[in-house]
């Protein structure tokens, strides 16, 4: 992993937490195009970052990347096939473990692409969801039984809809519910309420007015309680939105509020039944006239204590094509500034794609930069401590170390079952789509360590864990058609 240090980290004691707070902004790059779209600390303090990068043949992979608390990268994999596969969200799983959610093309057509992984990034399912229409996974939630609600889109004739769909803790979809009309309709956020509801928003064009903010709360089996758009006549979305203690609901996106046609930074308050009454757009600023007019908007909101932390990109100059932004209003009907801060890197492209607040009061933000020497994008974090200043000073350099990480694991089409997954004592492997053929049976350990090996021509073959311990095991099947693998989890 390449990665360019823009800031020297920053640590002092504070008495106010009784621990170190931190400060760093650091740039991470594979030399091939990698784009960050969110983060999530876990629980040891560090943070897992999942986006895609370009690997070695050329093709577009999900990427999943670790660093520690300061910053320091510890490793990072790539997962997919043939096609482009991109990551949209991440989140921690209830036993430690990350689950994170996107779109692939395993036959060609896009599908939404769902991995749980344990902690180390080993996967203990890969989940292509789809039929032979383009759909997209954009967001997920864990919920209280272990399974995970994802939403995004998929497409109808042609159109977009709106798309929520219900797996178990090992992949296998439950149900599906599409929302919208006849026109293009797109969930890019989703939530769990505080009772239990799910709420997603996006954008609609079905409902007249143009191209409009989307919002629809269901329960928590998909079922419609009430759905709304928002804006002005012309161009709204909605990129992220958060629940407030009081059961509000707070949107972000963008906005074009005539006479000015560009896009703007927006933000939005509705009541729990989707009431809109309040909203603030944040116009393009320069210090004369004529008043420059670039495209800006949210990609992110978030709760920070009593107030809301809004990130996306914002232009501050005709020349630039946007830069990362991020700013603090208050919680209240009025939407208060608290402060803005923006971050600007260089002469091109910077957005804040995700962001939350963090365990030492601070705040991390995962960001997508293209820098000024030419290279192609990067993985740009930027933590600030609890001040929540920005890193200071920072600069447009760039230094590399070489990725030796990364790995590809691309689906097999070989037709093999391995059950149950996760499994206490037995597993059984059935072989039939071999033949009888003559197969290497291999199980190795997390560490790389064979632990069983043999030999078969049966169509059922069992293989005994009862005197293993829990954890991730890799089986590995060798035929002259090529090499299967599967990782199997052992809980006892």
């Amino acid at each position: 992993m390449k990665y360019s240090i823009y800031i020297s980290l920053l640590f002092c004691l504070s008495p106010f937490f009784g621990a170190s707070q931190i400060s760093f902004e650091i740039s991470y790059s594979t030399g091939r195009n990698d784009q960050a779209r969110a983060i999530v600390q876990t629980n040891d303090t560090g943070y897992a970052v999942v986006g895609s990068t370009v690997n070695y043949d050329g093709n577009t992979d999900l990427y999943l990347m670790k660093v520690d608390s300061v910053g320091t990268f510890q490793w990072a994999k790539r997962y997919g096939g043939y096609g482009m596969e991109r990551g949209e969200d991440i989140i921690e799983t209830h036993d430690g473990g990350l689950a994170f959610v996107g779109y692939g093309q395993p036959h060609g057509d896009y599908d939404v692409y769902v991995i749980r992984t344990d902690k180390m990034g080993d996967t203990i399912f890969t989940k292509f969801i789809g039929d032979e229409n383009w759909n997209f996974g954009r967001s997920l939630v864990q919920t209280s039984d272990k399974g995970f609600v994802i939403a995004g889109e998929t497409h109808i004739n042609g159109s977009p809809s709106g798309y929520l769909v219900k797996i178990d803790s090992m992949g296998t979809v439950l149900w599906e519910k599409t929302f919208g009309g006849t026109q293009s309709d797109k969930f890019h956020e989703l939530i769990e309420a505080a009772n239990g509801d799910l709420i997603m928003a996006g954008e609609s064009e079905s409902f007249g007015n143009g191209r409009q903010a989307y919002v629809v709360r269901t329960d928590s089996l998909g079922v419609l309680i009430w759905q709304n758009t928002y804006g002005n006549p012309g161009i709204n979305f909605a990129k992220s939105l958060v629940e407030l203690p009081s059961g509000e609901i707070v949107l972000s996106g963008g906005s074009n509020t005539p006479p000015n046609f560009d896009i703007d930074n927006w933000g939005a308050k509705i009541t729990s039944t989707g009431v809109f009454f309040h909203e603030h757009v944040i116009t393009d600023f320069s210090p004369s006239l004529p008043v420059i007019q670039n495209d800006d908007w949210n990609e992110k909101v978030f709760n920070y204590k009593d107030s809301l932390v809004f990130a996306g990109i914002r232009s501050f100059e005709l020349s630039e094509p946007g830069n990362a932004n991020y700013y603090r209003f208050t919680q209240d009907i009025a939407f208060g500034n608290l402060g803005g801060f923006q971050k600007f890197i260089s002469a091109n492209k910077e957005i804040a794609y995700d962001g939350q607040m963090t365990s030492d009061n601070g705040m991390i933000f995962a960001c997508t930069g293209d820098f000024m020497d030419g290279s192609q994008a990067n993985i740009y974090l930027i933590k600030v401590d609890s001040s929540l200043s920005n890193p200071l000073p920072f600069f447009n350099s760039i230094s590399y170390q070489n990725d030796i990480t990364s790995i590809n694991e691309p689906e097999s089409e070989l037709a093999i079952e391995i059950y149950p997954n996760p499994t206490q004592n037995e597993v059984t492997v059935n072989l039939a789509s071999f033949n009888n053929e003559r197969v290497t049976i291999k199980v190795f350990d997390l560490y790389g360590k064979l632990i069983q090996e043999s030999n078969s021509t049966n169509s059922i073959e069992k293989l005994d864990f009862s005197g293993s311990k829990s954890g991730m095991y890799l089986i590995v099947i060798e035929s002259k058609e090529g090499v299967y693998q599967q990782k199997i989890m052992v809980s006892k």
